[in-house]
């Protein structure tokens, strides 16, 4: 009986020893996570609570990683990437003003991202509209037009500028470098914003309409972004009707896998490279004969690069081609932009001398 009273006094010192030490463990394993949490998060527990009012600059067209630096350089976050990070995880990654904003120190990620998305300064600022398929040239010639910058000046910051975005580093090497890229739209921008300043922020708005799941579609389709946006502006220069922008792009992937050449004339015009005949539609046979890689009448496959800058349609369209067999198209109404569409030449070539006896 002794020996049996013993045996459970050390079994109960031995599970209260294991207790203690695992509250132990609790503890400072507690206190541990809780001051890394902190660091992480920019924050100091031992914080003294004196709040401080900064005022702080957003330059128009800035990323979200340089707005965290700015608000780690004046002390109001501790960490870039965790402020990158929540504000990527609410979707605020994309929705910062710029301007000027009054925050202070008291402020938790949460309110800064509020106060940067709300209380932007758009004082002493200019519109501007792009529309879809303008090319690089005319966006210059149209911004100098309208008295925002010259034109001479943003081609140079075009071609020179490296403005560090993902899509635009893996872009084969080429003479206009952001052609396809800088997104059509409406815009305000400061009055006296530089060339780069423009660019830049038509990067940022082409950064945000082309989201994770346009990346992940092209790689499905074993494309690179550059060729997407290749033929999306293809489709943007081709066609006039939402209805056809999907079978457009289908007729282009058919032609794509059996290799027969695109033929498109849009891709011709951009290679004549006479500023003149930007808005060209009518092409001579001798045009065709162009010694270009651009010119898809000449040679196989994708021109080199995208032929003007696409709108989201667009770029939908070439992410999302409709199936069908079509291989040809030929316009049949000049006033909406109708085609017709067929699976044969003999079809096609019909349809042609349709439209040429009805106009």
């Amino acid at each position: 009986m002794t020996k049996k009273v013993t045996s459970n006094v050390k079994n109960v010192a031995v599970k209260l020893i294991i207790l203690i030490l695992a509250l132990v463990a609790l503890y400072f394993g507690g206190k541990f996570a809780f001051e890394t949490g902190y660091k992480i998060m920019g924050k100091s527990p031992e914080s003294d609570g004196t709040v401080m009012s900064v005022e702080i600059t957003i330059p128009q067209g800035a990323s979200s990683e340089t707005i965290a630096k700015i608000l780690k350089e004046n002390d109001l976050i501790g960490s870039v990437l965790y402020f990158r990070i929540i504000a990527k995880m609410a979707g605020n990654d994309s929705k910062f003003q710029f301007g000027t904003f009054e925050l202070n120190t008291g402020m938790d990620e949460e309110e800064i991202m509020s106060s940067l998305i709300q209380n932007g300064q758009k004082m002493d600022t200019v519109k501007f509209t792009i529309p879809e398929g303008y090319t690089i040239e005319q966006i210059a010639t149209k911004l100098e037009a309208e008295g925002i910058v010259d034109s001479e000046e943003f081609m140079e910051a075009v071609l020179n500028v490296d403005f560090g975005y993902k899509f635009i580093k893996d872009i084969p090497q080429r003479e206009i470098l952001l052609q396809g890229y800088l997104f059509p739209n409406t815009y305000d921008v400061y009055k006296d914003a530089t060339a780069s300043d423009v660019i830049s922020t038509m990067l940022k708005e082409f950064n945000r309409v082309f989201k994770d799941e346009y990346y992940t579609r092209a790689e499905e389709l074993g494309l690179t972004v550059d060729e997407v946006i290749t033929i999306a502006s293809i489709i943007e220069k081709e066609v006039r009707l939402d209805t056809e922008r999907a079978t457009v792009s289908g007729v282009i992937y058919n032609r794509l896998d059996i290799d027969m050449r695109l033929e498109m004339c849009s891709t011709v015009i951009y290679a004549l490279d006479k500023p003149k005949d930007f808005n060209k539609n009518k092409l001579l046979y001798t045009d065709l004969e162009t010694d270009s890689p651009y010119n898809t009448y000449m040679y196989s496959g994708l021109p080199v690069g995208p032929i003007a800058n696409p709108g989201e349609a667009s770029i939908k369209a070439a992410l999302y081609p409709e199936e069908h067999d079509y291989l040809f198209f030929v316009l049949v109404n000049e006033e909406t932009g109708e085609h017709k569409f067929n699976t044969t030449l003999d079809g096609h070539n019909a349809a042609k001398n349709q439209y040429k006896q009805e106009y």
